[in-house]
């Protein structure tokens, strides 16, 4: 592995999100920009979305979003572009190249990809489920606990309950589980070239 560059560092580096950036900046001013005005890490967001007349940092974050299918809530957003004048490019080519927000929507996809590419290098996963589904858990559990209850006690009623609540639960647990996790990081790794680097050592 050593020397190439696997599909996640290809996906995305900071590097790559600012080369994005300057693309578009291009196709917004044109090709004869002067030298101090091309897009670097250290221009600071408000010189950025004054040069290139873009949005408020909320629809600029929910316009990111969108185009690089991340899912970085708002404050997150704020945290990267707030304040204007101290924030930089910088921040938010790190934040869009995290690997969080891939990782959860893609899940099986990466975990796929880094076994193919380098067989007993997966980093440890850490995964957090969904709201839904660590709702519809306890569901099951409440409903259980009716359910024995009732039995124990001879409350047909409790019974009842649990057996609705039990199997509400149950459907529900099948129906959240098909969305993404709230979060999935992978142990030592930020972003895709980190690990890229991980893998390919």
């Amino acid at each position: 592995m050593k020397g190439q560059n696997t599909f996640l560092e290809t996906l995305a580096t900071p590097e790559q999100i600012l080369g994005i950036f300057r693309d578009w900046q291009r196709l917004e001013l044109g090709n004869a920009l002067d030298k101090k005005a091309i897009l670097s890490f250290d221009t600071t967001v408000r010189d950025w979305r004054a040069d290139c007349d873009l949005a408020e940092w909320q629809t600029l974050g929910e316009a990111l979003n969108r185009y690089f299918g991340t899912t970085f809530s708002r404050n997150e957003w704020r945290a990267t572009m707030k304040s204007e004048k101290q924030k930089t490019l910088r921040n938010v080519c790190v934040l869009v190249s995290k690997l969080d927000s891939f990782l959860r929507l893609e899940t099986q996809t990466a975990v796929k990809a880094i076994s193919i590419l380098a067989p007993g290098k997966m980093p440890m996963m850490k995964t957090k489920l969904n709201l839904g589904h660590r709702l519809s858990g306890w569901a099951c559990l409440a409903g259980l606990v009716s359910l024995i209850g009732g039995s124990l006690l001879e409350k047909p009623e409790w019974t009842v309950v649990g057996c609705l609540v039990l199997g509400f639960g149950l459907i529900a647990i099948t129906v959240f589980s098909n969305l993404p996790p709230a979060k999935v990081r992978l142990e030592g790794c930020e972003t895709f070239a980190d690990l890229s680097r991980l893998i390919a050592n």
